[in-house]
């Protein structure tokens, strides 16, 4: 009704406005004739539909007849507003007042305040996306400044009767279960306001008009989180998130462009001044409260001693960024006047409040200061084990790693982020006993020192030339080879898991001492390698075997650590060779390095049997997965290189194991695959099946091994056949289907048709017992062809162009590259390029007609076309099975066995007439099932319903087409299914109102006897030169 209503009033006409009268205090309006002329709606009718609307938003707590509710009252307020009626355009300021009255309404309850207000912020909104664009703004203002004062004017109530909280408290617990959705007045309303005001600052559409009152809303917000009411503190909360997003915008950790377009300090509180003064006290409150708090006070009274404003201050100022320029001097919204604030929450006891004041501290310096504050935070680290707290050097260190990661790393100046880090890493050496476990016995010291070491390495590495770079690589290969060596369990009797982190942290930095692989480096900060005395990348590398010894301890330390007792350990050790094994520094630049000879050495020797050996050991489902990832990738790396036919070095993969170890390693991996729950694990299970079926398909290609082993090899390429259809299929999670898809290519059962088409039989006449080891091997390659179709037809956008690009190098020439192109265009290729390998072949043949067969049998003989509202969806709305039934048709009318079948007296030719049986009988058994659904008035005819053109289309395209190569061999005459088109006809005639389905059954009609008289219809257009195949076109 309200979306009726509002269209409605957008399309009649409105009373207009008379100047003349308008000016005469004494006229009445109804009787007025400018008033009633032509006006569909009079104005006493337009004040009830706005009171309509406004009962409907009050009283429902239903979030689509919420908006549906507020789409036709927003097009009613904006016509209204847009009137030249003086008392038409008030009506919507009028309707506001009574919004504002209900709002601040007494005895409201717990009830009113389901669904976040339900209808109250959505008839607000409505107010304001009504008022027409390019005039002032009247509604939207007045709204947001009364309910900014409505949540502060109970919270200025709320601070002056603090006193009286308790005395409250104890009368209200006497009859809490009468009284328990009663809240004292002004607590409802508020939250009302903190509603409405989130939605208007997540709307886009009012980001202009409402930014001027952000500065405001953010106060009271961070003000309101001290309140003693739930309700309040989760509406405030609320608004702070959408205000947080409108003032700097969303935050994508995954990606750092979007903290590069965030706003910097210095620009945040020149937009927005009035936020200065405010965090400035707020800040000098809090961290007083956290100062004068006495240790055992903190620790009895954790919740009382932070200051419930200070974390929201501390999140805010986390999300801006460091300012390239410092302010100028006597600046009162300088940023950097809270520095002193937040250094000292970063050394409270409280941890949480050390992370995010850590954060917060990046955006206050600005990157001219940044050398000195650095300086300045090192120093402060105590150079001996003495009168030390550990959470002051924790919070010392947590600002190290803010700085160093975003401050530091975003320098442009090459020479001074080195010059930085080097006078940094003198003073650390200095302080190096924290992060000794020996030295020093706290885990979470030891492992933010390590961070702090790390991220150093990270940055030195984009510096050219870098002096600092060999000092930071030796003080951490040291110190995180030192923890590393802890014992894990620390001498203690029970798990600890910071000592658990504090390793993780260690194989993570000794690693990429060795080779830095961190997916969190941008890209923006890498450089291409040069050779060259002072490049990182060949220093890294010489320091991990500038000797023998040390490079023997190296392969040493990642073979414990491969197999370590703590499960930390050991996934950052997989996770660093595995990037390492990605890289493409590694494919570029290792093999020139002499000095990673061995290591290289080692690795194609026993990386292979190292991972298989480890896989079958590993429990922990999170190891497992990565040792899978490793396999997959080692081998797919080789098998590459070998299909380039480099000259490659002595190295054992999948390739080259032989058949009993490559058997054996198969044989573990289904029975992993059967015990496996974890979907992240089958999935490249899956990759490494197909991994291994690639040397299975050069095994059975070769022919090398005795009858018994290609057997073998066939069952087990036809295992992995079924077992990729199954994932493929539309129904599993879209992660699977992509993993079965990359299997498929991993697999290179796809290239194999080259081959294979060359020794299947040529004979015309079927016959299962003729099935020799390559008919059998070719089924099963045009059933992965089908799998691959089918996976090309998938709802995923990126699986169906990943897996465009890759079945192209299938048939295209790779002198020239893939220029990827659409799909649909991929798919037709994919049928000519099987149908010109296996054209001459009969189960080909037989083979496209039951995909046909298949692609056409969309609803069952005993369905029903009518959809009920709980019938099951189809799994892939994105298949269009009509383009694959005219492809099949298409392909099957042009194959050269088309022709020699139909010439074929002894069987061929009734090979083909069995085929146009089964498709004359499928379109008859399906016309008399739902042919007489005539009688229900179907919109538009009972052929153009989806689900029944289909069905109709593809099985008279089937009969069409095995007609069409019938009469290549010119053995049947002409007019010989005379009797047979004459019942199609009258079967589905019911589906002829659809002008493709009467075409080609005219098209049919003259195949047969060359004349469609008597079966034209006169409300369908007949087309000259139709096309049965118009989706090939």
């Amino acid at each position: 009704v309200s979306l009726l209503l509002g269209t409605i009033i957008r399309k009649v006409p409105l009373p207009t406005s008379d100047n003349s009268r308008e000016c005469d205090p004494l006229s009445d309006p109804y009787d007025d004739p400018s008033m009633t002329d032509n006006a569909v709606l009079d104005f006493k009718q337009l004040e009830t539909i706005g009171t309509h609307f406004l009962e409907v938003l009050m009283k429902m707590k239903h979030n689509g007849a919420i908006d549906k509710t507020r789409a036709g009252f927003t097009a009613l307020c904006n016509r209204l507003l847009c009137s030249d009626n003086p008392r038409l355009s008030k009506l919507p300021e009028s309707w506001m007042e009574q919004l504002m009255e209900r709002t601040v309404a007494k005895e409201q309850t717990v009830d009113d305040l389901l669904r976040r207000s339900a209808g109250i912020p959505a008839a607000f909104i409505a107010f304001f996306l009504s008022e027409p664009e390019g005039t002032p703004k009247r509604l939207l203002p007045r709204a947001l400044r009364w309910l900014i004062d409505v949540a502060n004017k109970f919270m200025m109530y709320q601070n002056e009767t603090k006193t009286t909280a308790p005395k409250h408290e104890t009368q209200m617990n006497g009859d809490s279960k009468v009284n328990s959705k009663i809240r004292d007045e002004g607590v409802i309303p508020t939250v009302h306001a903190f509603n409405v005001l989130r939605v208007a600052f997540n709307d886009t559409n009012l980001a202009t008009d409402t930014s001027g009152f952000a500065a405001e809303a953010m106060i009271i917000a961070i003000r309101s989180f001290s309140s003693s009411y739930w309700e309040v503190r989760n509406g405030a909360c609320l608004a702070y998130t959408a205000l947080v997003r409108r003032m700097i915008g969303f935050l994508n950790v995954q990606k750092r462009e979007s903290a590069r377009r965030a706003l910097t300090g210095l620009e945040f509180f020149h937009r927005y001044p009035a936020l200065h003064p405010f965090l400035y006290s707020e800040l000098k409150i809090a961290t007083e409260l956290l100062t004068n708090g006495s240790p055992e006070h903190v620790g009895s009274n954790l919740a009382k001693a932070v200051h419930p404003s200070l974390c929201p201050m501390l999140m805010l100022l986390s999300r801006l960024k460091p300012s390239t320029i410092a302010s100028e001097t006597g600046d009162l919204l300088d940023p950097f006047l809270f520095m002193p604030f937040i250094r000292k929450c970063s050394t409270q006891s409280n941890l949480r409040v050390r992370v995010l004041a850590s954060r917060a501290l990046t955006g206050l310096i600005s990157n001219e200061k940044l050398q000195v504050i650095l300086l300045n935070i090192a120093t402060e680290l105590p150079s001996g084990t003495n009168l030390a707290s550990s959470n002051m050097i924790h919070g010392l260190l947590l600002q190290l790693i803010s700085l160093l990661d975003t401050n530091c790393r975003n320098l442009i100046d090459f020479s001074k982020k080195d010059q930085i880090l080097d006078e940094l890493i003198q003073t650390l050496v200095m302080r190096s006993w924290i992060g000794s476990p020996n030295l020093c016995r706290c885990p979470t010291l030891n492992t933010s020192f390590l961070k702090v070491l790390d991220i150093m390495l990270n940055v030195s590495r984009t510096c050219h030339s870098s002096k600092s770079f060999d000092s930071i690589h030796n003080l951490l290969w040291e110190l995180s080879s030192e923890c590393l060596d802890a014992e894990a369990s620390n001498g203690l009797p029970f798990y600890d898991p910071t000592v658990a982190e504090c390793r993780k942290q260690a194989a993570t930095s000794y690693f990429n001492c060795v080779f830095q692989t961190s997916k969190n480096i941008d890209k923006d900060d890498t450089f291409i390698p040069i050779p060259g005395k002072h490049n990182p990348l060949a220093s890294s590398l010489f320091h991990v075997s500038e000797t023998h010894d040390r490079f023997t301890g190296f392969q040493e330390r990642l073979i414990r650590s491969m197999s370590d007792a703590s499960y930390e350990v050991r996934i950052s050790t997989f996770k660093w060779l595995l990037l390492f094994l990605k890289s493409t520094e590694l494919n570029d630049h290792i093999d020139d390095q002499g000095t990673m000879s061995g290591f290289i050495k080692w690795i194609n020797l026993h990386l292979h049997t190292e991972m298989e050996n480890l896989l079958f050991q590993e429990r922990n489902h999170r190891c497992t997965c990565l040792i899978l990832k490793i396999l997959f990738t080692w081998n797919l790396l080789n098998f590459q290189k070998s299909c380039s036919k480099e000259r490659l070095p002595e190295t054992r993969f999948v390739g080259n194991i032989g058949s009993d170890s490559l058997f054996i390693f198969w044989d573990k991996l289904v029975s992993l695959y059967k015990v496996t729950r974890h979907v992240k694990t089958l999935e490249i299970l899956l990759c490494c099946m197909g991994i291994c079926v690639k040397q299975f398909a050069v095994m059975f290609t070769r022919q090398s091994d005795h009858v018994t082993s290609l057997n073998k090899v066939y069952d087990y390429i036809s295992y992995y056949v079924d077992l990729v259809k199954q994932h493929a299929d539309a129904s599993e999670p879209v992660n699977i289907r992509k993993a079965a898809a990359e299997s498929v290519v991993a697999s290179g059962l796809l290239q194999t048709v080259d081959f294979i088409g060359q020794h299947v039989a040529h004979n015309t006449t079927p016959s299962d017992n003729s099935f020799s080891n390559f008919d059998k091997y070719a089924s099963r390659t045009l059933d992965m062809w089908s799998t691959c179709i089918k996976l090309l037809e998938d709802e995923d956008v990126s699986l169906r162009s990943k897996l465009a690009v890759d079945v192209q190098k299938c048939f295209t020439s790779e002198t020239y590259g893939v220029i990827p192109s659409q799909v649909d265009k991929v798919i037709i290729s994919s049928f000519q390029h099987l149908s010109s390998i296996f054209g001459h072949w009969i189960n080909y043949f037989d083979y496209l007609s039951n995909w046909l067969l298949g692609a056409s049998s969309n609803v069952g003989s005993s369905g029903d076309l009518v959809r009920r509202v709980f019938d099951k969806e189809i799994d892939n709305h994105h298949e269009e099975k009509l383009l694959l039934c005219q492809i099949c048709c298409f392909q099957l009318e042009n194959i050269s066995i088309s022709e020699s079948l139909a010439a074929d007296e002894n069987g061929g030719l009734d090979f083909l007439l069995e085929w146009r049986k089964r498709f004359f009988l499928r379109l008859m058994s399906f016309a008399g099932d739902h042919g007489g659904k005539k009688k229900v008035n179907w919109i538009g005819g009972l052929g153009n319903y989806k689900d029944a053109f289909l069905p109709v289309y593809s099985n008279l395209l089937g009969v069409y087409t095995l007609s069409r190569c019938i009469s290549k061999g010119r053995l049947v005459n002409r007019g010989s299914f005379a009797t047979e088109v004459s019942d199609v006809g009258d079967a589905i005639k019911p589906f002829l109102g659809n002008p493709l389905i009467h075409n080609l059954f005219l098209s049919l009609v003259r195949l047969d006897d060359g004349s469609d008289d008597g079966h034209a219809s006169g409300n369908v257009a007949v087309w000259d030169g139709f096309d049965p195949y118009f989706l090939l076109r």
